[in-house]
């Protein structure tokens, strides 16, 4: 397993307050330290701006370069001097870590998340969509099918956006119910359609009910469409700590990604495919690592 990490990930400033902060990097590096866990560091691919057009418009990327460079934008997604260069190194993290499963399973820690950035559009804390980068990377040249699962708390409509027109992607979003949750106005069911399935769970659903809910859905899809490459959009808010979505999915216990994680593992091993993590949301820090850890020792 190798893990994909840069310090430079923590230059990208949101201002007091903001949750996608770079402390939630940190607390996962320090939970690693302070438990000797034996881990091996990849660093980022650095990639041109030109490789972004595979999943946004150059218009956009122009625009985004404008905002970091004149510093504008508040609230949910500020732009500091850093923000374009850092989401571009993230896209780029993503991509590493797609590339090394080809030989092992690889998370890529990496900040900002991106699976609310669509082909023209940022918002949730996402400026450039890091898991669809590196899924229409590796579409290119090295698989022909690619699932990408997404466990975030909140769905990924970015990903959707990019995606839904390309039946070449399977994206399978288990999230909360947008009736109640960020981003509101996508994720419902009535969206789906061969290669894109939304799976609402309703706020208060608990571990059992999750897991449940999760095995049943993925080994259904994972084995129809039987993908070559597994990217997971991984998000520790579904912690019942957690506070980014209210009332919310209250997974208690850290050792449940651990199984989420087995499911996937299993289920890829079977298919012979590829997997690799980006980490998405995720915002407290009491447990963070050892959530992130419980996920990643999944995969030995």
């Amino acid at each position: 397993m190798k893990i994909v990490y840069s310090e430079r990930f923590l230059e990208h400033e949101t201002g007091q307050g903001h949750p996608e902060n770079p402390q939630r990097l940190i607390a996962i590096i320090r939970y690693l330290k302070e438990n000797n866990l034996a881990v091996s560091f990849d660093k980022p691919k650095e990639i041109s701006e030109r490789e972004l057009y595979i999943v946004h418009d150059e218009e956009y990327i122009e625009r985004l370069k404008f905002l970091s460079d004149t510093q504008q934008g508040a609230g949910d997604n500020p732009f500091s001097m850093n923000t374009f260069k850092i989401a571009k190194l993230a896209a780029g993290g993503a991509l590493k870590a797609a590339e090394n499963s080809k030989k092992e399973f690889s998370f890529a820690l990496i900040r900002p998340p991106g699976h609310h950035a669509s082909r023209n559009a940022f918002g949730g804390f996402c400026y450039l969509n890091n898991i669809a980068f590196a899924t229409a990377s590796l579409l290119k040249s090295e698989v022909k099918k690619a699932m990408i699962v997404d466990i975030d708390q909140h769905h990924g409509n970015g990903t959707q956006d990019i995606f839904y027109d390309d039946q070449r992607v399977f994206y399978l979003s288990f999230h909360q119910d947008p009736n109640t949750c960020f981003p509101w106005k996508s994720g419902f069911e009535r969206e789906n359609n061969e290669h894109i399935h939304n799976v609402v769970i309703e706020p208060g659903t608990k571990d059992a009910g999750y897991l449940k809910i999760f095995e049943e859905k993925f080994r259904k899809d994972v084995n129809a469409f039987k993908p070559e490459l597994i990217g997971v959009s991984v998000g520790f808010d579904t912690f019942y700590k957690d506070y980014s979505c209210g009332n919310a999915i209250d997974i208690e216990d850290s050792a449940t990604y651990n199984t989420i994680g087995g499911i996937i593992r299993k289920e890829a091993e079977k298919l012979g495919a590829r997997v690799f993590a980006v980490l998405e949301g995720g915002y407290y820090l009491g447990t963070l690592g050892q959530n992130f850890w419980s996920f990643c020792s999944a995969f030995p």
